[in-house]
C-alpha cells in the first residue's frame, strides 16, 4: 500500500513542476511583444519547451497535458513564423510527433481522446503547411486514426 502511495506522490510532484515550468514558459511566450523580458525566437522558446513535452510523454496519464501542450506549440510556431527557417520548424514537428507516436504506443486512450488526438494532429498538419512544411505528424496521425478506425 505505501509503495502505491509513493508513487502517486512521485507522479503528482512530478506533474506539479511541469505545471510551474509550463506557466513559466507560456508567460515568457506572452511577454515576447513587450520591450525585454520574453522570448526572442523560436528555438529560444523550443529550449525550454521540449523538455515538458518529454517529461510528459513519460507520465502515466499524457493525454491532456500534450494536447494542451500541442496546441499551443501550434500557436508558437504562428508567432514566430517570420524568424524561424523551415528545417527548425520540421526538427520541432518530428519531435512533437515522436512524442505523439510513443504516448499512443504506450497508453491506454480512450475514443474521445482519440478524436482529439486526431483532430489536434490535422490542425497542425493545417498550420505548417502554411509555414512551408508538408510533411509533418504522418505517423502519429496515422497511428491515431488506424488504431480509432478498428
Amino acid at each position: 500500500m505505501t509503495l502505491i502511495v509513493d508513487k502517486i506522490n512521485t507522479e503528482s510532484r512530478r506533474m506539479d513542476k511541469l505545471d510551474e515550468k509550463y506557466i513559466q514558459v507560456v508567460r515568457k511566450y506572452r511577454k515576447r511583444v513587450e520591450t525585454g523580458g520574453g522570448y526572442e525566437s523560436m528555438p529560444e522558446l523550443w529550449s525550454d519547451f521540449a523538455p515538458l513535452v518529454q517529461q510528459t510523454m513519460h507520465l502515466k496519464y499524457p493525454i491532456q497535458r500534450l494536447l494542451q501542450y500541442t496546441g499551443d506549440f501550434h500557436e508558437f510556431c504562428d508567432a514566430f513564423k517570420d524568424d524561424t527557417d523551415i528545417q527548425e520548424y520540421q526538427e520541432y514537428f518530428d519531435a512533437m510527433d515522436f512524442a505523439w507516436i510513443t504516448v499512443l504506443k504506450e497508453s491506454d486512450i480512450s475514443a474521445t481522446d482519440r478524436v482529439r488526438i486526431v483532430n489536434i494532429l490535422r490542425d497542425g498538419q493545417d498550420k505548417a503547411q502554411l509555414l512551408g512544411l508538408s510533411q509533418v505528424y504522418i505517423r502519429a496521425a496515422d497511428l491515431a486514426d488506424d488504431e480509432f478506425n478498428e
